[in-house]
């Protein structure tokens, strides 16, 4: 059993993915990318163009023979990339990973990749719990998310101004400041690369709502923290997630590939498989 795929957003992300599915040829085979230039339709052609290292050099492809060739699209690219692309890719049939969960706060957005006849699979990224959360749904009163990262992986072109001067002054004085306290919809709009962990909590509960999101900006921080705290009816249960930054893109954790590749692994028939 194997399946073949297209990866689309080839940052540090999506090369990390491709690295970690090469190294399982019997069970994935990476069609080729989806690039940032050729989304945009911008520079050579994609069939004159590879991407990938020496011993997994893969072809650029444009996004209509992704979806003609590929069983399931990885999405390792950005929310914007999900809403300009994700329906298409839905709608031709093939199945879709959601690495940039914050684009589903969107609930037409949602419909659409949930209405087939390609399949939207959600990655757990950064963190873990969410099989306990999906559990208890319906039954839960209140999640806290609690995120520490680095200033410079909060600060972004699209920050408010009061926002930006908090991330500043954490860097001038060396001392943590919380940055924003708020709904997930709003934190996925303040911060849309760095909190797609709050979509992820909102979507395993069936109810963003629930989810309250506080983010601060800790120069001293040598590990991404993420602290969730989750209410009801099932108990009170408490996560302490701890991950290292990934050192070619310090707004995402060190697992947030890892996990990724897993997803599509566990696809792929490689278990074991939890349910």
């Amino acid at each position: 059993m194997g399946i073949d795929v297209a990866i689309l957003g080839y940052g540090a992300i999506g090369r990390s993915v491709h690295l970690l599915l090469a190294q399982h040829p019997e069970r994935v085979r990476v069609l080729g990318v989806l690039d940032r230039a050729v989304l945009a339709k911008e520079g050579p052609k994609p069939s004159r163009r590879s991407a990938g290292p020496p011993e997994a050099r893969v072809p650029v492809l444009d996004l209509p023979t992704a979806i003609k060739r590929a069983d399931l699209v990885i999405e390792c690219a950005s929310p914007s990339a999900v809403r300009a692309h994700g329906p298409e890719i839905i709608a031709a049939g093939a199945d879709l990973l959601v690495a940039s969960l914050g684009a589903l706060v969107d609930e037409r957005l949602g419909a659409q990749l949930h209405a087939g006849p390609g399949r939207c699979h959600l990655s757990t990224g950064a963190i873990g719990g969410l099989d306990l959360i999906r559990s208890a749904a319906g039954a839960i009163e209140a999640i806290e998310l609690e995120t520490v990262k680095l200033p410079a992986a909060l600060l972004h072109p699209g920050l408010s101004g009061t926002q930006r001067e908090d991330i500043e002054r954490a860097q001038a004085t060396g001392s943590p400041v919380r940055v924003f306290i708020g709904s997930v919809p709003d934190a996925v709009a303040g911060f849309p690369s760095n909190i797609n962990v709050a979509a992820a909590l909102g979507l395993a509960a069936g109810d963003l709502s629930v989810v309250r999101v506080s983010i601060t900006a800790d120069p001293t921080a040598t590990l991404t923290s993420h602290t969730i705290t989750v209410r009801g009816e099932t108990g009170k249960h408490r996560f302490e997630i701890r991950n290292f930054p990934d050192p070619a893109n310090p707004a995402s954790s060190a697992l947030t590939a890892r996990a990724i590749a897993s997803g599509v692994l566990h696809l792929a028939g490689v278990g074991p498989h939890f349910i």
